[in-house]
């Protein structure tokens, strides 16, 4: 593992070779321009641009209302559910341009990255329409500090990787150790991670480029990291468990319910009153 000081130093000279780009991954400010994707997704719970506290969902939410969603819907979100992993963990952190939280965000979700966290230092959270649609069916978890986010990280039993320029002593994405729960950081488009996370930081890593160019934008190399380490965790599931256990699994499910019916408590009050539910009232 390379040494705090030697990383602090890496650092340090990245932010002043401008041609680098920002501090991880050498990321440059590119911004990006899907706006497509899910639409005005309804979050019910941790909002993008709120605080407000996600709601407590009912333990047999699913259990009683799957029969309201069609079977396409209800066979997607068992199988998106059961391909769902806590093994890695997105952090995000000053991200600047809404659509690169939003292409984060849905790389998350792309790879099957459950719980994401988004750590507001200088830069509000704005997400985009995009992100608001793919933000109800992830975790998020907001932070304004790092030694907020780093106390829940080692509390979860997460070893922290973040991306720096290429230097001595600093790995490879491929050559990183997975048999831990991983959380990868990734800071602001222009000066990258803060420098209160280096001593938290259990492994830096770079990914290597053979091009002309020598920064990747953020959202291109969270991207291909969540999706090499969720393939390679995927590949090695023998070493240590990838997918979500079966409690987890269902708590998942009967959040992921409530937030697509929007009458779900005046439903589930109904059903445990013997009353009859239309399909409308789903809509209400």
């Amino acid at each position: 593992m390379m040494r705090r000081n030697s990383l602090r130093h890496t650092m340090s000279s990245a932010e002043h070779r401008p041609d680098q780009g920002t501090a991880v991954h050498g990321l440059d400010d590119t911004k990006d321009r899907d706006d497509k994707g899910e639409g005005n997704g309804k979050t019910d719970g941790e909002s993008a641009d709120s605080d407000k506290p996600e709601p407590v969902y009912p333990h047999d939410a699913w259990q009683l209302l799957q029969s309201f969603l069609t079977p396409t819907r209800r066979d997607k979100m068992l199988a998106v559910a059961s391909a769902r992993t806590e093994r890695i963990r997105l952090v995000v952190q000053d991200i600047h341009d809404p659509h690169n939280v939003s292409a984060c965000l849905r790389s998350a979700d792309a790879f099957g990255v459950q719980h994401c966290d988004v750590v507001t230092l200088k830069e509000r959270f704005h997400a985009s329409t995009v992100a608001r649609g793919v933000a109800s069916w992830l975790t998020i978890k907001r932070h304004h500090s790092i030694a907020a986010c780093v106390q829940s990280l080692r509390q979860a039993g997460y070893h922290i990787y973040a991306g720096v320029p290429p230097a001595p002593g600093v790995l490879t994405l491929a050559e990183l150790p997975i048999q831990h729960k991983i959380a990868v950081v990734f800071g602001n488009e222009h000066a990258g991670i803060d420098k209160a996370w280096l001593p938290h930081i259990d492994q830096p890593f770079t990914i290597p480029m053979v091009g002309m160019v020598e920064s990747l934008n953020i959202s291109v190399g969270a991207a291909i990291t969540l999706q090499y380490l969720t393939d390679k965790a995927r590949r090695q599931a023998t070493v240590a468990p990838y997918p979500l256990d079966e409690a987890a699994r269902i708590q998942l499910l009967n959040v992921w319910i409530c937030r697509q019916l929007a009458a779900w408590p005046q439903m589930l009050e109904r059903l445990r009153a013997g009353q009859d539910v239309e399909n409308s009232d789903a809509k209400r």
